[in-house]
């Protein structure tokens, strides 16, 4: 039996079903154009994993991959949505490979997870102006912020 931390997670509709063994390599908030249209919101909240700690459970055959190129970082982003609730799972980059960044909105981290605030802010120039620098957080333009850590 391994001591690792293991997180479950699934789609809004819950046919696609996950399990993410191990603590993340960062959790961040993305607030470029693309992860705002992605999420309908003012950012993009997500944790960062090695993609041998990431496992679908079921609904493997839902699993639709849009390609996104036209971005700020300018890599080659493939976003992994439900097809059947459109939910936004994970992401792959074509930089970070063997990274996968899995959005933790559909993680089910249950209401007191305070060691899941984000330590990271990406893309931060784009940030809606009525929305604060979250406390304690780096702060960054780009996406370069995570190769140091």
């Amino acid at each position: 039996m391994s001591d690792l931390p293991t997180i479950s997670g699934s789609c809004l509709c819950q046919q696609i079903r996950y399990e993410i063994s191990g603590d993340p390599q960062v959790r961040l908030l993305c607030h470029c154009d693309n992860c705002r249209k992605a999420t309908g919101s003012s950012f993009m909240a997500n944790a960062v994993y090695q993609e041998d700690q990431f496992r679908i459970i079921s609904g493997e055959e839902l699993l639709k991959i849009y390609k996104d190129s036209n971005n700020s970082s300018g890599n080659a982003l493939s976003r992994t949505f439900c097809s059947n609730c459109g939910s936004p799972l994970f992401i792959t980059n074509s930089v970070f490979k063997g990274m996968l960044t899995v959005t933790s909105g559909t993680m089910d981290l249950g209401p007191s997870k305070s060691e899941w605030a984000p330590q990271v802010e990406v893309f931060c120039q784009s940030r809606r102006e009525w929305l604060p620098p979250v406390e304690g957080a780096a702060q960054s333009k780009r996406t370069e912020i995570l190769k140091t850590r």
